[in-house]
């Protein structure tokens, strides 16, 4: 089975084809302008229904499109000599966590590849860079992932999320002081602050399920983390988290995950916002709980001979 893209022009009310998004790994994916709550449900049942066959689709909120989806511990880097160097730094993190005898008791480790998934997967969606990418199975979660811009500080050591907004006075106002073109290129500048984007990424069914919330599919892992982890490990149980990856390849290119994006999702910031509401589920105190109450959390970041030495850090949220 292979995964199915979603075609352009598909009929859905409130939703409108604008065009594709061509990533740098070719794929060449639809982007769909959702004006409703209800196209939203609509269209995400659609991708869900014509890829159950192929396998789970994935979500991720994003403030806007890139040209891959590649892993974290590659970002900002080209050369095979920087990946080496990360990669030997990834496996001394890893090395370190698991040859720790009260975390490995506290994480259940015991040395196997279930256990360097596991451990990886942690990390990843903790804040270390690694070979997997974070999703998550939850469209209103990830529809706050898009409403809300990572800001981070003193290298990563700090970070938050803060709420976009759309000045809607301000849009207007330009409106009836700017000829038609000067308004239209004003619109065109704001674009990036006016929509955010709802990425849905197909992953194959499990062919080797390792169990424990572990899964391999016919070219990926995937992890939830809900199974694979206590909910002494608030974070992941509060966002509905997975981290995936391709398997692996000589070719860093391959481990893009942009490969396997079967639909984009355009939505206008302020109307995310007026679906999600204001309650306390959505927020960054419920989905990045403090250590207080994320234990998980609170161990991570007393561990900070774990990453002695790499110049990474579990970032504390403010």
């Amino acid at each position: 089975m292979s995964l199915n893209v979603i075609e352009p022009n598909k009929v859905i009310q409130d939703a409108v084809y604008i065009g594709d998004y061509k990533f740098s790994c070719g794929n060449n994916v639809p982007i769909y302008h959702v004006g409703s709550v209800y196209s939203l449900t609509q269209i995400i049942g659609y991708v869900k229904y014509i890829n159950s066959s192929y396998g789970n689709v994935f979500y991720r909120g994003q403030c806007k499109l890139h040209d891959s989806i590649e892993p974290s511990i590659y970002h900002g880097i080209t050369s095979d000599k920087a990946r080496q160097r990360r990669n030997a730094l990834l496996n001394e993190i890893i090395s370190r966590a698991m040859n720790d005898k009260g975390f490995a008791n506290f994480l259940k480790l015991d040395g196997s590849t279930i256990s360097r998934i596991k451990i990886e997967s942690v990390f990843q969606h903790y804040g270390i860079p690694t070979h997997y990418i974070d999703v998550i199975d939850n469209h209103w979660t990830a529809l706050w992932f898009g409403g809300n811009r990572y800001i981070s500080y003193l290298k990563d050591s700090f970070c938050k999320y803060e709420k976009r907004t759309i000045n809607l006075i301000d849009v207007l106002q330009k409106r009836t002081e700017l000829s038609q073109n000067d308004y239209a290129d004003f619109l065109a500048s704001i674009r990036d602050d006016m929509y955010q984007y709802l990425l849905m990424i197909a992953v194959s069914k499990e062919e080797t399920p390792f169990g424990n919330g572990i899964n391999e599919g016919t070219d990926t892992i995937s992890v939830d983390l809900r199974n694979t982890l206590p909910s002494t490990f608030l974070r992941p149980h509060a966002q509905h988290g997975w981290t995936v990856k391709k398997k692996t390849s000589d070719n860093i290119h391959d481990l893009d995950m942009a490969s396997n994006v079967v639909a984009i999702l355009r939505i206008r910031v302020d109307d995310a916002s007026k679906w999600i509401g204001t309650g306390e589920l959505l927020s960054q105190e419920s989905l990045f709980p403090n250590p207080h109450y994320d234990q998980g959390y609170n161990v991570l970041l007393k561990h900070t001979e774990f990453f002695e030495g790499t110049g990474w850090n579990i970032p504390v949220y403010v």
